[in-house]
């Protein structure tokens, strides 16, 4: 993690939505949809160590962008086959931004300034 990423974090409790099915991910998508908000939705593994680095940062992040909701999808997890496939995720962790339905951003990797000039882009 850089340095200067270090600056963005804050003291409250993270609002990461640990998604646990196809269809509650959908539940999501669409909630976010209704609102007219930005979905941040990061798929990770529990075994991947870029995805454990980043794991804090992201959960800071989601308390940082209110406005925006934080989603939190692991690749493993069966429940969510059908929900990574429809994504195209071939490696993690990955970064996928969702406004109006429409996937607006995509990124692979542990790379904190993306993370927070995609957020300050779209949200």
């Amino acid at each position: 993690m850089r340095a200067d990423a270090v600056k963005y974090f804050s003291t409250g409790a993270s609002r990461v939505v640990e998604v646990s099915s196809d269809e509650n991910y959908e539940k999501q998508i669409n909630a976010a949809k209704e609102n007219g908000s930005l979905a941040v939705v990061d798929f990770s593994a529990k075994w991947c160590g870029p995805c454990k680095v980043i794991a804090p940062v992201y959960a800071q992040l989601s308390t940082l962008y209110p406005q925006a909701r934080f989603l939190k999808v692991d690749i493993d997890e069966p429940a969510l086959e059908r929900t990574v496939t429809e994504n195209g995720i071939a490696s993690v962790p990955t970064f996928v931004f969702i406004k109006d339905g429409q996937e607006k951003a995509k990124f692979s990797g542990a790379d904190v300034a993306k993370l927070k000039e995609s957020l300050d882009t779209l949200a």
